[in-house]
């Protein structure tokens, strides 16, 4: 049950970190339009270039290490250890895979401590012109 919870509670705080990502993206370009197409090309590769619908075991090495330090890597890592629908990861993966849940935590507060900040100067820029 805690397990459970503290896996909701990582998906909460990955979406906080994502909402600044969409108020910087949404304050710094002029239309909905824009908005859209910046944030479908860069969150669409990001996804699959994860280990959300492959794992990354079977990847090349260099596309191995990308998938394996992806920050949605980590969380869906977490994610799916929390709810335990799959082992831990294997011991030759890379950190972040075999600390899910600690690098979901740092990922999220790093994004956020970075990209807050310029979204609200941006927002603020945005609306006093």
């Amino acid at each position: 049950m805690l397990d459970a919870l503290l896996a909701y509670g990582l998906i909460l705080l990955w979406g906080f970190a994502m909402i600044w990502v969409g108020i910087l993206v949404g304050s710094t370009l002029r239309s909905v339009e824009a908005v859209n197409g910046v944030m479908f090309t860069t969150m669409f590769p990001i996804t699959f270039l994860a280990n959300t619908f492959a794992p990354p075991e079977g990847m090349p090495s260099w596309l191995r290490t990308i998938a394996e330090w992806n920050p949605i890597s980590s969380l869906v890592q977490a994610v799916r250890e929390l709810w335990g629908n799959t082992p831990p990861a294997p011991p030759d993966a890379a950190w972040p895979l075999q600390h899910p849940v600690l690098m979901t935590v740092v990922w999220t507060l790093g994004i956020t401590a970075v990209i807050a900040p310029l979204a609200l100067r941006s927002f603020q820029r945005r609306t006093s012109d």
